[in-house]
């Protein structure tokens, strides 16, 4: 295992990482996504296990722009839809795997680690927005962990502030298992508190949560929530 690491490290360090902050630096990616979304129906679809007993697939497929996350491929149209616009890639997946289970528009690379960009195809290059590491740290600094992929997307729509609707599925901040994950996994997220910020955006009236029965309770704002995270311009939303 140690051997393979090290063998590895030439590869990712001195390549993989270069050539993903080359990449991002000349992306446009904040530009790119506005004109992507501005005025449209954006639907992000979390991967909590509670969305899987919903019908809420039409509803899903009928947005402009339909956001997935990670390993959150379709299991259940009914529920989750089938189309991906757009999705947030995880380094577990390659990029033969994510083309053959979205099949996406755009590839969103969330996390700021480049060394784990190994996408190469040259249409696939060309198709990845790149989440600014400012914001990714200011993220991380509001939540006190690192954010989830989940909460990047929205944290970079609400910044933006530019499209006509953002509506979230299957979120319910921890109250249910991830649904891909194995019995017993440890997230390294803080969904909590994650959830208050996002409840805020809504309290606010810029997102809607859509959540399945068994957690409804969790879409309404704690007290205070949406002021404590400034829920005015996009720029200084989460920051």
């Amino acid at each position: 295992m140690a051997s393979a690491r090290l063998k590895a490290w030439p590869r990712k360090y001195l390549f993989q990482a270069p050539r993903g902050w080359l990449l991002k630096l000349f992306s446009r990616s904040n530009a790119r996504m506005r004109a992507e979304i501005a005025g449209k129906s954006v639907v992000i679809v979390g991967n909590a296990k509670s969305l899987l007993s919903r019908d809420f697939g039409d509803e899903i497929e009928a947005a402009d722009i339909v956001i997935r996350l990670n390993k959150g491929f379709a299991v259940e149209p009914r529920a989750q839809g089938a189309r991906t616009d757009m999705v947030g890639l995880t380094p577990e997946l390659s990029e033969a795997e994510v083309e053959e289970k979205f099949a996406p528009r755009f590839w969103l690379m969330l996390i700021p680690k480049m060394r784990h960009y190994r996408i190469f195809k040259r249409a696939h290059v060309r198709s990845t927005l790149f989440y600014p590491f400012r914001w990714w740290l200011a993220d991380r600094n509001l939540i006190g962990r690192r954010p989830s992929s989940g909460f990047m997307a929205i944290s970079w729509l609400m910044r933006l502030d530019c499209a006509g609707s953002v509506t979230l599925y299957g979120f319910d901040f921890g109250q249910t298992a991830t649904y891909y994950n194995p019995v017993g996994y440890k997230t390294p997220h803080n969904f909590a508190r994650e959830g208050e910020i996002v409840r805020g955006w809504a309290a606010a009236g810029r997102l809607r949560i859509v959540q399945a029965e068994s957690v409804t309770g969790a879409a309404d704002a704690p007290a205070g929530v949406g002021a404590a995270t400034g829920a005015g311009s996009a720029e200084g939303s989460v920051e």
